[in-house]
């Protein structure tokens, strides 16, 4: 995860890369961190909760697994025995299912049509929103289907990363549905890099000074616990199903009063800007500024050949002229284009030196642009009894009423056309008209490559246990049979049941090993002791905590929450609002005038001949009409035409609010803390380390 990100190939299926915003966090479980406060306890004026609470007592989603003694590392004495041997995993630690399964939804292959031309600068598609699994196992992250886009301005992997899609982890919170991730990585998966708008990997805060996230809705937040869908809705399973339209575009939001060209190939600064399309709301989101990809790229190249190359102890001088120009440099004792050149004829250097002329901010996006899934193992129970031998499995809850089921919808990339269309919207002298552009007849289809021949929808390899690596190897694998075609100008991806009778699209939970194979069994020929185990999900959700309490600081720390403090009644409002999920997740947040959010006081820091006085005042101009003329009810993306079936999801109504009084356009709520009714406060901090300690890698 904090490695390089290297190229897997073009598939469809690229688990390493798709969903990996999140990986990290899901390995940090409640146990790492103490709990900061109940459901009970409300927040004071700042937004913290204090007290703590017992998260066996509460109503909750947790449900315990139920395991064999064997299964587990621990067992306390006298435990309790809810069958036979069985026993809870309340008395029990770090028990585990002895085997596991795979849910396969690989087989085809999309990627960038060669008529989109080598630049790419945005993706969007239509996901199929619905029900994975009924319990969510604590083994990884489930991606029902998501995109990654990378530049190129490294030479071992993306530098920048937008990933994310559909996502299904119960430390984001209990939902029925999966979420939505929007979300970046930058400086090679840095841990700080702003993830959530001010949270970063593990769900840690990052500081004032490395944020970058631009909120841009004044009707629907973003919040790190991600996008949750209204649970109550119509889930039209047997008509088509729900749908959620996204899109990940390079707009000139910001930059474009400069008609800023780049020393790249960009027409101009890149606003990368997630987009989306439901059935209650419709519009852009939250942005990434141009500059937040390659913030203080230097100073992170030259710590980063500092430990690579030189193995450096911070504080110490190199013999090394080349190593020693670095020091200076990190010291600040020597300029940019000093450094350059007295290190430009270094190998490394050549090879190695990131180029910030071929980021995000002011490049297109690289041609690799996979879009797909990543499923984890399942875990998977089998019990011998009488000389046969049964096995209860957790398949997924694929849809299956129709012959094709939709899964994603008219994925398509854009050009450079995107970025010109939107030249006048995004001004603030621009007249109604240009409000009216959309990204219709602007995306070029992703191109078929492959489509696999189909197996089997059941492999079964023996009933091999797990080893130490869980993710190495299956004993059962559910094969989805996936189609990719291309229809009307449209390239979609569907679940092809069409060679399978219906009575067979229902995958069952129990099996027989008859030989070398499996064959399924009714619930009630298994016997009882099988039916009643069961894994366990995860005990408690993470909370993720406002940016000024509990935060201990040594003398050297450089972490910074200036960006935080709401003084100014023009540009913040210091009133506390909350909002509940239908998870339970309980979100605070603040109003802001959009120029002074946050990720702007560092804007103005960073780079203060750009964000000055004047062009944020056309800036916020540009965005009190953009809320006037796109007020959460316009849609920016090209619908699917080519399914009869066609329903969007609803969002979350718990995240649509409406702007105070006097607030009405112009101003944007930015999250400050959320908390669930069984969670664990993530109290800890992103901090960069060395091998001596602490220090500011960027």
């Amino acid at each position: 995860m904090h490695g390089i990100v290297k190229d897997f190939g073009l598939t469809v299926l690229s688990a390493s890369v798709i969903f990996s915003l999140a990986l990290a966090g899901c390995s940090a479980g409640a146990m790492d961190v103490e709990p900061g406060a109940s459901s009970a306890t409300a927040p004071d004026a700042s937004g913290s909760s204090q007290g703590s609470g017992d998260a066996g007592t509460l109503e909750s989603g947790y449900r315990p697994g139920i395991y064999l003694p064997e299964h587990c590392e621990y067992v306390e004495p006298g435990a309790t025995q809810v069958f036979e041997d069985l026993i809870s995993e309340l008395d029990a630690d770090n028990c585990v299912a002895p085997y596991t399964s795979n849910i396969n939804m690989g087989g085809v292959e999309v990627v960038t049509s060669e008529a989109a031309g080598p630049d790419v600068f945005g993706v969007s598609q239509y996901l199929r929103v619905y029900r994975l699994l009924d319990r969510v196992p604590t083994i990884g992250q489930f991606g029902q289907w998501g995109q990654w886009i990378g530049d190129e301005s490294h030479h071992n992997g993306a530098f920048n990363s937008i990933e994310g899609g559909l996502f299904v982890a119960d430390k984001m919170g209990r939902s029925y549905y999966p979420k939505y991730m929007a979300s970046a990585a930058t400086h090679l998966y840095s841990g700080d890099s702003d993830t959530g708008g001010g949270w970063g990997f593990y769900e840690r805060r990052i500081s004032c000074d490395v944020m970058g996230r631009v909120t841009l809705s004044n009707k629907m937040m973003v919040p790190p616990n991600l996008i949750a869908f209204d649970e109550d809705q119509d889930p039209y399973s047997t008509d088509g199903g729900i749908s959620v339209g996204t899109a990940w575009a390079a707009l000139p939001i910001i930059g474009n009063e400069f008609n800023a060209v780049s020393p790249g190939d960009s027409p101009g600064l890149l606003t990368w800007t997630f987009v989306i399309d439901s059935a209650n709301y419709s519009g852009p989101l939250i942005g990434y500024a141009p500059q937040h990809w390659n913030m203080r790229m230097a100073r992170w190249n030259a710590l980063e050949f500092l430990a690579d190359v030189f193995n450096w102890t911070v504080g110490d001088s190199l013999s090394d002229p080349a190593g020693q120009a670095l020091v200076d440099f990190v010291n600040d004792e020597i300029t940019e284009v000093q450094l350059i050149s007295q290190i430009r004829n270094e190998s490394w250097y050549k090879q190695w030196w990131a180029d910030p002329n071929k980021t995000l901010g002011v490049s297109p996006a690289r041609p690799y642009l996979p879009t797909g899934i990543e499923m984890p193992p399942v875990p998977l129970f089998a019990i011998e009894e009488s000389g046969r031998t049964f096995i209860k499995a957790y398949p997924p809850q694929i849809p299956n009423s129709f012959d094709q089921e939709p899964i994603a919808q008219n994925i398509q990339t854009f050009d450079a056309k995107i970025i010109a269309a939107f030249r006048e919207t995004f001004r603030s002298d621009s007249g109604e008209t240009a409000w009216e552009q959309s990204f219709d007849n602007l995306g070029i289809p992703m191109h078929v490559e492959r489509n696999e021949s189909r197996g089997p929808l059941i492999d079964f390899f023996g009933l091999e246990e797990v080893g130490e690596d869980y993710y190495d190897g299956s004993s059962l694998d559910f094969n989805i049979p996936l189609l990719a075609a291309t229809k009307n100008g449209e390239t979609s991806i569907v679940v092809d049941w069409s060679s399978t009778p219906e009575k067979d699209r229902t995958l069952s939970s129990y099996y027989e090993v008859i030989g070398n194979n499996i064959v399924s069994v009714p619930e009630a020929s298994v016997p009882e002791k099988l039916r009643l185990m069961e894994y366990g999900n995860l005990e408690n959700p993470t909370n993720l905590q406002n940016h000024q309490d509990e935060i201990e600081l040594s003398a050297d720390d450089s972490f910074n929450t200036d960006c935080w403090v709401c003084e100014d009644p023009n540009g913040c409002d210091e009133q506390i609002n909350e909002t509940t999920l239908d998870d339970g997740s309980v979100i605070s947040y603040r109003w802001y005038r959009f120029v002074d959010q946050p990720v702007f006081w560092n804007m103005k820091r960073e780079h203060p001949e750009f964000y000055t006085d004047a062009y944020l005042s056309d800036l916020q101009a540009t965005i009190e009409k953009m809320h006037v003329q796109w007020d959460g009810s316009v849609n920016l993306l090209e619908r699917p035409a080519n399914q009869d079936q066609f329903h969007l999801a609803e969002i979350d109504h718990g995240l649509l609010v409406d702007p105070p009084a006097g607030k009405e356009v112009g101003w944007v709520p930015i999250v400050t803390q959320v908390r669930h009714p069984d969670g664990f406060w993530q109290n800890e901090i992103i901090q960069p380390w060395s091998d001596t300690g602490p220090w500011l890698r960027r």
